[in-house]
């Protein structure tokens, strides 16, 4: 995305923003983008069509709906109930090769359910820290999160990243080449 379309992007916010339109808040909206402009050094991403596939999709949303169903029911249970189950930590959950956009999405799905909040998400290493309310079994928990991100890769991710996930389908693409003379080796 080029400079122009962002300020553009920017700018129509703005006037959003203000709810209505007047030449003043169009004016200060235009300082401002300027201003936003030339503090980022250029665009630092580039836009590109999303990956959707659609059967990944509906899992990847099919498993967050259960999540948030049953990490509601856990914390209803626990309100209304005397005796009190929580057994709270903090759990460092390693999401190796992961896209700044994978770890943003994992990390949003995460806070939207009850009992569990990451605290901190770090790039090198790509990593999030999520506190969780009823900590078990560690190991359990951060195996969770990891297939939950695998299922995000499955659902949005580039053919690379997916074929990084999956062995299988590593070890199809690398026999697909051909060989020194011309045949496929399969």
């Amino acid at each position: 995305m080029s400079a122009l379309g962002l300020g553009s992007v920017l700018l129509f916010v703005w006037v959003l923003l203000w709810d209505t339109f007047q030449v003043a808040n169009l004016v200060t909206g235009v300082i401002v983008v300027a201003v936003v402009l030339w503090f980022v050094p250029g665009p630092r991403f580039e836009f590109r069509r999303p990956n959707i596939r659609p059967v990944h999709t509906l899992r990847f949303l099919a498993r967050v709906l259960w999540d948030l169903a049953r990490a509601n029911a856990v914390v209803a249970r626990e309100v209304i109930t005397l005796d009190s189950g929580v057994n709270t930590g903090i759990v460092a959950v390693p999401i190796p090769d992961a896209s700044p956009g994978l770890l943003t999405l994992v990390a949003s799905v995460l806070s939207l359910s009850p009992g569990t909040m990451p605290i901190e998400v770090t790039d090198e290493p790509s990593a999030i820290y999520i506190h969780v309310l009823h900590l078990g079994d560690v190991e359990a928990k951060r195996r969770e999160v990891q297939h939950l991100a695998a299922m995000a890769v499955r659902a949005f991710g580039t053919r690379d990243a997916v074929a990084a996930l999956d062995p299988a389908l590593r070890l199809d693409a690398e026999t697909s080449v051909t060989s020194d003379d011309g045949e496929s080796p399969r």
